[in-house]
C-alpha cells in the first residue's frame, strides 16, 4: 500500500487523519500522530505492515455494509423520484438487498409505493419524520418489500416520508445534518445498497442526505434553465465534502426526459457535456416516455412492467453497472451542427 492508496482508503472510510490516528492507536497500542499519517500519505515514510493490516481489515468490514447513494437536485420535476424508484427496482432485479429512504417531505415515492398506506404508516409512527424529528429508530420505519401496505411491490424495502419532515428545515439542533447517517448505521449491514430520495431544494434534508451517502447522482431534465442550475448542487456537494463527508463522490449527472429527435434537446445535451464533461461524468440520458407516468398512476414501477422499453432499460443498465463497478454508460455528444 502506498500513500495515495492510504489516503483514498481513509476517505472511503470517512475518516479524518485525527480519527484514523485514534483508531490505529487503539487497535495497535501505539501513539501515532497526524504528522506521521501525513508523511505516510505524502510518501515521505513507508507505511508499517501492522498499519496496513488494520486498514485492510477496516476496509473489509466496510465492504460488508451497504453502499449509500443519494439522488439530489435543488430543482423539482427533474425525474429524481422516478430515477430513485427505477434504480431501486433495477438493483433488486440484480439480486441486491435494497432499501429506499424517502427523505422528501412531499413523499412522492412513498405515495407511489403505498398510496393511502402512507397515511397508515404515519398513524403508526413509522415514517422518516419520526426518525429524524422524534429520534425513532429507523428499523421501526422500514416496510419490508412484501408488506401489504406496499401495494404488492415486493422487490425492495421502503422507509416512507411524510409532510411533517419539512419541519427539519426549521430545526436548530446540534449536528442535525448527520442525523440520517447515524440512523442508517443500524441497518447498513442488512442491505447491499441504500438509496436516498432527497427533496428538491438545498435545505437541511438535502445536506443530511449528502452527509450520509457514499455517492450522489444528479438527475437533470434536459431543459435550458434546469441544466443551468447544476452548478448550485455541485457547489453544495463540494461544501459537504469539505465539511461533513470527505468520502462523498459524484457518480454523475443523469439527463432525463430527453427527446432524441428534438434539436433543442440535442443542443442542451451537447452544451451540458461541453460545460461539465471534464468536471463530472454526464451519463447516458433517459429518453422521454409516457411509460413512467402510466406506471406511477397504476401504482407500479416502469422497470417492473415495461423492462424492454428503451427509456426504461437505461435504468436497468445504470443499476447493473453501479453494482458491478463497471464503466458507467456515458452520454454521447450529439451532432447538433452548432458550436458548443
Amino acid at each position: 500500500m502506498d500513500g495515495i492508496a492510504l489516503r483514498r482508503l481513509r476517505l472511503q472510510l470517512r475518516l479524518s487523519q485525527s480519527t484514523l490516528k485514534e483508531a490505529l492507536n487503539q487497535a495497535l497500542g501505539r501513539s501515532y500522530d497526524k504528522p506521521r499519517i501525513s508523511r505516510w500519505e505524502n510518501g515521505h515514510e513507508p507505511i508499517p505492515k501492522d498499519v496496513e493490516r488494520i486498514l485492510n481489515a477496516m476496509a473489509e468490514a466496510r465492504s460488508r455494509h451497504a453502499r449509500i447513494l443519494v439522488l439530489a437536485n435543488q430543482k423539482g420535476g427533474v425525474g429524481k423520484t422516478t430515477s430513485a424508484l427505477n434504480l431501486a427496482c433495477g438493483f433488486a432485479r440484480q439480486g441486491a438487498r435494497v432499501l429506499l429512504v424517502d427523505l422528501d417531505p412531499q413523499a412522492t415515492a412513498s405515495v407511489a409505493l403505498m398510496a393511502t398506506g402512507s397515511v397508515e404508516a404515519y398513524r403508526q409512527g413509522r415514517t422518516m419524520a419520526q426518525v429524524i424529528l422524534r429520534n425513532q429508530p429507523i428499523t421501526a420505519a422500514i416496510f419490508g418489500g412484501t408488506d401489504p401496505l406496499l401495494r404488492g411491490q415486493g422487490s425492495f424495502d421502503l422507509a416512507p416520508s411524510h409532510i411533517d419532515l419539512a419541519e427539519a428545515d426549521g430545526r436548530r439542533e446540534p449536528s442535525l445534518d448527520v442525523a440520517l447517517r447515524e440512523a442508517l448505521k443500524a441497518v447498513q449491514d442488512r442491505y447491499d445498497i441504500i438509496l436516498i430520495d432527497a427533496p428538491p431544494n438545498l435545505g437541511v434534508l438535502t445536506v443530511m442526505g449528502l452527509s450520509a451517502a457514499d455517492a450522489v447522482l444528479i438527475p437533470v431534465r434536459i431543459e435550458v434553465y434546469d441544466s443551468m442550475g447544476i452548478e448550485l448542487i455541485l457547489a453544495m456537494i463540494c461544501k459537504v465534502q469539505r465539511r461533513l463527508n470527505r468520502g462523498l463522490r459524484v457518480v454523475g449527472i443523469l439527463p432525463t426526459q430527453f427527446k432524441a429527435r428534438e434539436a433543442v434537446d440535442q443542443e442542451v445535451l451537447a452544451q451540458l457535456i461541453a460545460a461539465l464533461g471534464k468536471k463530472v461524468l454526464v451519463l447516458e440520458p433517459v429518453l422521454a416516455n409516457s411509460v413512467f407516468s402510466h406506471a406511477i398512476r397504476n401504482g407500479c414501477i416502469a422497470l417492473d412492467v415495461s423492462p424492454s422499453t428503451s427509456a426504461v432499460a437505461t435504468y436497468a443498465r445504470l443499476a447493473a453497472t453501479l453494482l458491478s463497478d463497471a464503466p458507467l454508460p456515458r452520454a454521447m455528444k450529439p451532432m447538433t451542427g452548432c458550436n458548443t
